[in-house]
């Protein structure tokens, strides 16, 4: 049963006594005075930056409440992916709370526009308050892509949900909610960056054309140069050739990509005076590795590649000057 009473302080100004309230202090139900109930964000459940193959089927990065990380499907854990800490206090002492969590939608830019990525499978282990009535939750969960069919588009990707905690109240003889609101983050970066450490060059040459004949200079991945004539089209290598490097740069960790070179010829034309004097022609693109990679811890990758440079069959000479052109590579996982 619930008591209230009203003390007060009695005062004794020697010859003169009297009785007066000085202060006054109302106690109520129990021995528990709490603040209200609250929750702080120590370190908010992040699923960091990942990777999406493709959205045919639901795939899923899962948090565990020991901040273990795993994945399966065609999604990739890149990294910053951490388990939430949530600080809960103003509640009873020595109380067990029952902590759920609603479903949350992810959209692009926190606008609510699909696709979607959706946080479920809430995961925290048993909480019970201290003395201070304080404890600490840890939260776990997983995301899931829709399987749509559409492919997400690079971003970061928010939204919100209710975090429901639910707790014996002694002086109220019932079980109360605390509701909270918690948001969730991730950010997609599905396309691989590749930067240029070293462009493809096949060096300085000496080079003649043959209206019926080419002539070739092969750069393998190894560095090694290779030449071949006929009839009159001559190709000499004077030095300088050297293989491309081409770094795959903050990938999935440990993911295997698969390696696509150019498919066809590639005309490098004078840079001044263009098809006025005659072309060459590169070709037969090969890379190191070759077909599929796999990355490193990091994420990162080197590729070496090589290809073949011929002469044009035409009566057009080479003019001294520099040659370009442009070639692709694509590297996907």
């Amino acid at each position: 049963m619930s008591r209230c009473f009203l003390t007060g302080l009695e005062l004794n100004t020697g010859r003169l006594w009297k009785q007066g309230l000085v202060a006054a202090v109302l106690l109520c139900g129990s021995s528990w005075l709490a603040a209200a109930p609250a929750v702080t964000v120590d370190v908010p459940l992040e699923f960091g930056l990942l990777a999406v193959k493709s959205n045919i089927s639901s795939s899923t990065l899962q948090v565990a409440p020991s901040g273990a990380i795993s994945f399966s499907g065609d999604i990739l854990a890149i990294g910053g992916a951490f388990r939430g800490e949530y600080r809960v206090t103003g509640f009873p002492p020595n109380t067990p709370l029952e902590v759920t969590v609603d479903d949350a939608s992810l959209s692009a830019g926190g606008g609510g526009l699909p696709e979607l990525l959706t946080v479920t499978d809430y995961d925290s282990p048993s909480v019970v308050t201290d003395a201070l009535g304080e404890a600490l939750v840890l939260l776990g969960a997983s995301l899931k892509t829709n399987a749509s069919g559409v492919m997400y588009v690079d971003a970061p990707y928010s939204g919100l949900a209710l975090m429901r905690i639910r707790y014996w109240s002694a002086p109220d003889s019932n079980y109360l909610t605390h509701n909270e609101s918690v948001s969730f983050a991730a950010e997609l970066q599905s396309t691989i960056n590749l930067v240029e450490n070293q462009a493809l060059a096949f060096g300085t040459v000496a080079a003649y054309t043959d209206p019926a004949f080419k002539a070739s200079l092969t750069l393998a991945t190894n560095g090694s140069v290779n030449v071949a004539s006929a009839g009159s089209a001559r190709i000499t290598s004077l030095g300088g050739a050297k293989v491309a490097v081409i770094q795959v740069a903050g990938g999935a960790p440990y993911a295997t990509v698969t390696i696509t070179p150019e498919a066809g010829s590639v005309f490098l034309a004078h840079t001044t005076l263009g098809t006025a004097a005659a072309r060459f022609i590169a070709k037969s693109f090969i890379t190191n590795p070759s077909g599929t990679g796999v990355l490193d811890s990091s994420g990162n990758l080197d590729i070496l590649l090589g290809a073949t440079l011929e002469t044009e069959v035409t009566t057009k000479t080479y003019v001294e000057g520099n040659y370009s052109g442009v070639y692709s590579l694509i590297v996907s996982y």
